[in-house]
């Protein structure tokens, strides 16, 4: 067998194994989400997330708080839409290109779509001592865990598809995902959501954005665009 061959069937096997262990990520991901919903939203068990408060109060001083708040707001509307917008212009007037915008666009509407029709029937309330005020909406799962890791994973994906160099590639990618932790975790911290609400949250934006991004590499395969 020439070697250009077996190139190709190793190169083939590592896609093969690369696929796998994604449907597998995937499938335990959806699985975990289940559970967390029946166990502790449907049927109310709350052990675990009254011992993370337990846990957090030991660590809880007027600076981490206002640290924490400052991670919050990178999780927030007031952030992630100017950042959908401005990406999505990027695409459009900088690219030019018209479908990837369109898709940065959907991936966003869509999260929020999917966010809302989801807290209005699980209907979970909030925890009832916030360390900030003026907190609406149901708590399951969590907007910002969800929001902000479907963001920076989308934006870690966009970075991993253009010619950036291996290692900014890997850089930015775990600044994002790091990022994302503390949003998330700055929402337990501050009494807004429970734990389980943004465990909830990192498991829906995974199987969100698996879907969204299937979908949109199927549209551009067909319509043969660029590189997201």
């Amino acid at each position: 067998m020439d070697q250009p061959t077996q190139q190709v069937k190793k190169k083939a096997k590592r896609i093969t194994l690369g696929l796998l262990a994604a449907l597998i990520f995937f499938l335990l991901t959806v699985f975990l989400f289940w559970r967390l919903t029946d166990e502790i939203v449907l049927e109310k068990e709350t052990g675990f997330d009254f011992k993370v408060f337990e846990i957090l109060s030991r660590y809880t001083t007027p600076f981490t708080t206002k640290v924490m708040l400052l991670f919050t707001f990178f999780g927030s509307t007031t952030f992630l839409l100017p950042a959908y917008i401005l990406l999505s212009a990027f695409f459009l007037f900088y690219k030019r290109n018209k479908l990837q915008s369109i898709s940065v666009a959907a991936v966003g509407l869509s999260s929020i779509v999917l966010l809302y029709i989801l807290k209005n029937i699980f209907h979970r309330h909030r925890p009832l001592t916030p360390l900030t005020p003026d907190v609406m909406g149901y708590s399951y799962p969590s907007g910002h865990s969800f929001s902000s890791f479907t963001f920076f994973g989308l934006f870690s994906y966009i970075i991993w598809k253009s010619n950036l160099p291996k290692f900014w590639k890997w850089i930015l990618s775990v600044i994002f995902i790091l990022l994302a932790v503390c949003i998330a975790g700055s929402r337990v911290y501050l009494h807004v959501h429970f734990a389980s609400d943004v465990i909830a949250g990192f498991c829906l934006s995974i199987i969100w954005l698996s879907i969204s991004l299937w979908v949109v590499q199927r549209i551009q395969r067909a319509q043969k665009p660029g590189v997201l």
